[in-house]
C-alpha cells in the first residue's frame, strides 16, 4: 500500500468520524501539519507508532489503516453497541443500565418469551419423549440448544 492510500483512509475515517485535524493532532501529541502530511501521503517515511496513535486516536484498527487488514473497526467495536455503551459507564450508571434492560425484559413488545404449556400427562413416559422432541427443535436467544 503506498503512503497516499494509508493517508487516504485516515483521512476517510477522521471524517467518519467526524474530527478535526486539530482534535487528532491534539490527541497523537503532533502538529496539525504532520497529520496533514500523513494524509496527503507527502510522509516519506511512515511511523508506526504514529499511525498506532492517530487509529487509536480515531478508534480504528491500524492494521486497516496500512492495508493490513480488511477488519477497519476494532474487535471492541463489533461488539453490539449497547456493550459499548454500557463499557463507558461507571458502576451507578451500570446497575441503572442493567436495571432498565431489566425492565424491557418484562415488556412483552421487546422480550423474546418461549411459552410452554402446562402438561396434565409429564409424568407419561410417552408424553415425556413429546416433550424433549418439541424441546430439541427449540434454541435459545443465545444460539445454543434448550436441551
Amino acid at each position: 500500500m503506498t503512503n497516499a492510500e494509508t493517508g487516504d483512509r485516515i483521512k476517510y475515517v477522521r471524517s467518519l468520524r467526524n474530527a478535526t485535524l486539530d482534535e487528532i493532532a491534539r490527541k497523537v501529541g503532533v502538529t496539525k501539519s504532520t497529520i496533514q502530511r500523513y494524509e496527503n501521503g507527502k510522509i516519506k517515511a511512515i511511523k508506526i507508532p504514529v499511525v498506532e496513535s492517530i487509529a487509536a486516536a480515531l478508534q480504528v484498527n491500524p492494521a486497516w489503516i496500512l492495508g493490513k487488514s480488511d477488519d477497519m473497526e476494532l474487535p471492541m467495536q463489533k461488539l453490539p453497541a449497547i456493550m459499548r455503551y454500557y463499557e463507558m459507564l461507571n458502576e451507578t450508571g451500570r446497575q441503572e443500565a442493567e436495571k432498565r434492560v431489566e425492565e424491557l425484559t418484562h415488556v412483552p413488545r421487546y422480550a423474546m418469551h418461549i411459552r410452554a404449556a402446562h402438561n396434565d400427562y409429564a409424568a407419561d413416559p410417552e408424553e415425556q419423549e413429546r416433550m424433549r422432541e418439541d424441546l430439541s427443535g427449540l434454541k435459545r436467544p443465545d444460539g445454543f440448544p434448550t436441551v
